[in-house]
């Protein structure tokens, strides 16, 4: 079963991010859906899809263009680790990466083959800011961060 195409920007932007932050970082868990960060240990990455636009690629052509907006969660064990890891992942985003379209492995719905098949572009950064729920809260909220960016794919 092959992925559409929101899910395969999803699917890519996480790939990217788990690949660069093990690179580069010790112990980031990179996962999708806010709500997964709850159960894991400090500091999280979260990636989630906001919305899809769409809009015509040429006047007389029916094809698609399609414009999503992500939500990226951090979530730090202090206010450097999350500045630093902001920071971070926009300077990653912005350099793109690799589209891939996903499908499952023939006869093997566990298993997701990844096909590279053009790039992801960051559009725009819409927003960049860390996120305060005051003094008493979870260790999970105290160093929060939100970024919503929009991103692109030409295959």
């Amino acid at each position: 079963m092959y992925f559409r195409q929101e899910r395969n920007v999803h699917l890519s932007i996480l790939y990217y991010l788990e690949t660069q932050m093990a690179s580069d970082w010790s112990n980031v868990n990179v996962v999708i859906g806010f709500n997964e960060a709850y159960g894991l240990s400090l500091p999280i990455v979260t990636i989630d899809d906001l919305s899809t636009r769409h809009r015509l690629k040429e006047i007389g052509n029916t094809s698609l263009l399609q414009r999503q907006d992500i939500i990226i969660d951090i979530f730090a064990k202090s206010h450097p680790m999350r500045q630093d890891l902001a920071s971070y992942v926009i300077e990653k985003l912005a350099d793109g990466c690799v589209y891939y379209t996903h499908s499952h492995a023939s006869g093997d719905n566990t298993t997701i083959v990844r096909t590279s098949s053009g790039r992801i572009r960051l559009v725009s950064v819409l927003e960049d800011r860390k996120v305060e729920f005051g003094e008493d809260v979870d260790a999970h909220d105290r160093y929060r961060h939100k970024i919503h960016i929009v991103v692109e794919n030409s295959q």
